[in-house]
């Protein structure tokens, strides 16, 4: 029974790894389905349910009630990640998705010349008064030079979009 234990928690130790870095985060959290369907879940169920066993098994416990400690490590480790850890980890995706998109309209500075098909680098103070540096790409056909004052036009998930700002 040791080794179903073993098993059980390495891989529900993988696949919730797997999930938790490799997967979009809102498996089943947007309202349609089952939540604990999910496979962020199932995955936290089965590392549970393996932990809870292969501890109780190691401790003496007997078979019967190292079962029923298994299931209730699943329980409990499936209710924390869904009611704790996963809205954390919600809540700070969409918080820097808002915070990208919040750097259209700030001015910013040339840092590495920007060229008209490469990148370069802009730096620049975001909402909350942090310098940011960040790679930059622009349709002007000429190529903005360090210190050139910008400003950004847009963002995407790699870039912001640059315009050179006239001189007055």
């Amino acid at each position: 029974m040791t080794a179903v234990y073993v098993a059980a928690f390495a891989v529900g130790g993988i696949a919730v790894l797997a999930t938790l870095l490799l997967t979009d985060l809102d498996l089943g959290g947007d309202g349609d389905g089952l939540p604990f369907l999910s496979l962020t879940s199932l995955s936290a169920g089965l590392l549970g349910a393996g932990t809870g066993g292969l501890v109780s098994t190691l401790a003496g416990v007997g078979a019967v009630a190292a079962g029923v400690i298994a299931a209730l490590s699943a329980i409990v480790l499936v209710v924390a990640l869904q009611g704790v850890v996963l809205p954390l980890l919600r809540r700070q995706e969409a918080n820097s998705t808002q915070g990208r998109l919040s750097y259209i309209g700030r001015l910013g500075t040339v840092t590495l010349d920007v060229e008209p098909n490469g990148w370069g680098e802009i730096s620049f103070v975001d909402a909350d008064g942090n310098r940011v540096h960040t790679r930059a790409v622009t349709a002007e056909p000429e190529t903005l030079r360090k210190s050139t004052p910008v400003y950004i036009s847009d963002v995407d998930t790699d870039f912001v979009h640059v315009v050179a700002v006239p001189e007055s």
